[in-house]
């Protein structure tokens, strides 16, 4: 399943980019003298969707910081309730914040870079495209925790 792995592919392009053009730019500034006025807006936009690109990635590693000392100490149905209430907390946020992304990939699309002129939808259309990635991988990983989790009995 190649597509599966889209996220790692775009996170690795968008940081080969952002490496190239702050390269070029550091050339250009300090051996020509004549800084390329396009390598700074690149390596931005770049860095943008490697950073959203590589949160997809990190959700479908599981790679996102978990810490549960407290929830450790809870009996097991307060920690199932408690992990269902954090998978539809990050569920909601991540809905909330594509929601917010294409809002501003819409309104950004007359909205040209400074040198470049590229909608400012080249910038915030990934973070739409990235955050629905994300989502897709949280909702799959606290599924099939679910449909792996052991049922627990009440004790009579």
């Amino acid at each position: 399943m190649r597509l599966a792995r889209i996220d790692v592919v775009i996170a690795a392009l968008a940081m080969i980019v952002t490496v190239l053009a702050v390269t070029w730019g550091v050339i250009t500034r300090y051996v020509t003298a004549q800084p390329a006025a396009w390598a700074s807006e690149v390596a931005a936009i770049a860095f943008a969707w490697l950073t959203f690109f590589g949160a997809s990635a990190g959700f479908r590693h599981h790679a996102h910081p978990s810490i549960d000392m407290l929830t450790g100490l809870f009996p097991p149905f307060a920690r199932r309730a408690t992990r269902i209430f954090n998978d539809l907390l990050v569920a909601a946020f991540l809905v909330y914040f594509a929601w917010l992304g294409l809002e501003f990939s819409i309104e950004a699309w007359d909205n040209p870079t400074p040198v470049l002129r590229l909608p400012m939808t080249v910038v915030y259309g990934p973070v739409t495209v990235a955050l629905l990635l994300c989502l897709a991988w949280h909702t799959h990983a606290a599924l099939t925790r679910r449909a792996e989790a052991p049922v627990e009995r009440a004790a009579l």
